[in-house]
């Protein structure tokens, strides 16, 4: 199953950053534009993440995540790859190592599921969901 597979993935991903520190969880890189970044997703996980937040799924108006609350991600156990990766002072060689290799199993887990493969910045992949 689907969000199965994600899940696994998601766990993989967690005990890699495990063992180079954890995200200490202070919310700034969830403002992009103040930040200096973008997060970008996949199709895969805009599936899982849409299955998982169907009854509280949001738009993007600005450049800050809109499950950032209070400086705080509300969606911690369901948040996208990028955001396990990244951690403020981490070394960015290994994230951009682990990056690699967690895009290539989102290809992967797409693949078997059929489902097309699309990397777009989060914005554009939340606000696409409400497009009719």
């Amino acid at each position: 199953m689907l969000l199965e597979e994600i899940e696994k993935l998601y766990a993989w991903i967690d005990s890699q950053v495990a063992e180079t520190g954890n995200c200490k969880a202070c919310g700034d890189c969830c403002d992009f534009e103040k930040f200096g970044h973008r997060l970008y997703v996949t199709s895969v996980e805009i599936a899982y993440f849409t299955e998982k937040m169907k009854h509280d799924l949001r738009k993007m108006d600005d450049n800050i995540c809109p499950y950032r609350v209070n400086g705080k991600c509300t969606v911690y156990p369901y948040r996208f790859a990028g955001c396990r990766i990244f951690a403020c002072g981490r070394d960015e060689d290994s994230e951009s190592d682990l990056s690699e290799e967690s895009l290539k199993k989102l290809k992967e887990i797409g693949e078997e599921f059929q489902i097309p493969y699309k990397y777009t910045d989060l914005k554009t992949a939340l606000n696409s969901i409400f497009r009719v």
